[in-house]
């Protein structure tokens, strides 16, 4: 019971959930959690974890020791309801150094995202600076991962140090809104924070170099400076790298011409505009779907089966591979001659060019697509 029952330990925990048999609630309402956070940091699921099973302990306690045992422990002559009303009144102290503090969340959380905010002059607006983006957090996101730094600096807090709460609590706030940045950056992907800290001092390290106006030396050097070999340096700053959205403008119009004022809605060039692709358009894959629907009604409707068969293994229709007539006359294990199997594609073609058939001019029409004669097609 001595070891279990530890005044330090009720003191330091906050239970607003040992008062239910009171009609009690819980004063401080849930933080929500942002999405980086609840994915992708499996410290702070452990730390509410760890409360909450606190909270069970604590609970359990309450309801199996007996006012004498209190009494003898905490020297409370009032016993479980003078000990639930204190632990009450520690449940509210924290509630309101919280509340308290909400400024100094807000101030640290504006203050980071105007120094992650991008440099273009398009974003610099507050929607720019304070909206967030794909690898960046909004300045809600920011806030409620300080809240949960606030939280935690509240739990930890101890007045015997004398030191200022704002001062402590700024340490804790500043890591939270810092790991949620470190992990935006890396589009959610979960990076150990010293991997961000070691790029921070390379970078520290190549800056040092320019602004004494030397030449930057090779990356061994770099590694060697900072006590790390050549492989793991380069590790590092891969997986910290940023990765690049297909939205992203290359450069804007107004950007360009900062002296100037201009539309705000001015055009932008993203990178997927500058990205090359060898492959046909997704007009051009429709185009090729119908034009094989068409062709297969024509060939269904204008053919026989055997000449069906042989147009489709000269033109490679079911598997992309076009067929030589030696390979075909090998497939059909030499049954039909190399002169059958022309005959039979002249047939099928000559059927298909018919001006009398109904499909032909289904056809004729993607001529024009593919950029042929009509009459240079029926001279063939």
């Amino acid at each position: 019971a001595d070891e279990q029952l530890s005044l330090h330990g009720l003191q330091n925990v906050y239970y607003p959930d040992i008062a239910t048999s009171n009609g009690a609630s819980s004063f401080i309402p849930t933080l929500p959690d942002t999405r980086r956070a609840e994915n992708h940091n499996g410290s702070k699921r452990n730390h509410r974890a760890k409360l909450q099973q606190e909270r069970n302990q604590v609970a359990e306690l309450l309801q199996t020791i007996s006012d004498a045992d209190i009494s003898r422990y905490f020297g409370l002559d009032g016993g479980r309801l003078e000990l639930q009303g204190i632990l009450m009144q520690g449940a509210l102290a924290r509630d309101t150094l919280i509340r308290s503090n909400i400024r100094l969340v807000v101030s640290i959380a504006k203050k980071w995202c105007k120094q992650q905010a991008p440099r273009r002059q398009s974003d610099t607006t507050q929607m720019g600076i304070y909206g967030g983006g794909w690898d960046r957090p909004s300045l809600d996101e920011c806030i409620q991962e300080g809240i949960m730094g606030l939280s935690k600096a509240a739990d930890r807090f101890e007045p015997s140090r004398n030191l200022r709460f704002a001062t402590y609590a700024t340490f804790w706030v500043t890591s939270y809104i810092r790991q949620c940045f470190q992990t935006a950056a890396t589009t959610g992907f979960r990076v150990p924070s010293g991997y961000h800290d070691t790029r921070s001092n390379f970078k520290a390290l190549v800056k040092s170099y320019y602004d004494q106006g030397e030449e930057v030396p090779p990356l061994a050097e770099l590694a060697s400076e900072m006590n790390l070999s050549e492989d793991r340096l380069e590790f590092i700053l891969q997986t910290t790298k940023g990765l690049l959205s297909t939205d992203a403008p290359v450069y804007s119009n107004s950007a360009m011409m900062p002296g100037k004022a201009g539309n705000d809605d001015a055009a932008e060039i993203l990178i997927g505009d500058t990205l090359m692709d060898d492959g046909p358009s997704p007009a051009e894959q429709v185009e090729l779907s119908f034009l094989r629907q068409s062709l297969e009604n024509a060939m269904a409707s204008e053919l026989v089966p055997y000449e069906r068969d042989i147009l489709r293994l000269r033109l490679g229709l079911d598997d992309g591979v076009a067929r030589t007539v030696p390979q075909i006359v090998e497939e059909y294990g030499g049954e039909l001659t190399m002169n059958d199997i022309r005959a039979a594609e002249t047939r099928a073609y000559k059927k298909l060019r018919s001006p009398s058939t109904l499909s032909t001019y289904k056809l004729l029409a993607y001529l024009d697509f593919a950029g042929i004669d009509r009459a240079e097609a029926f001279a063939r």
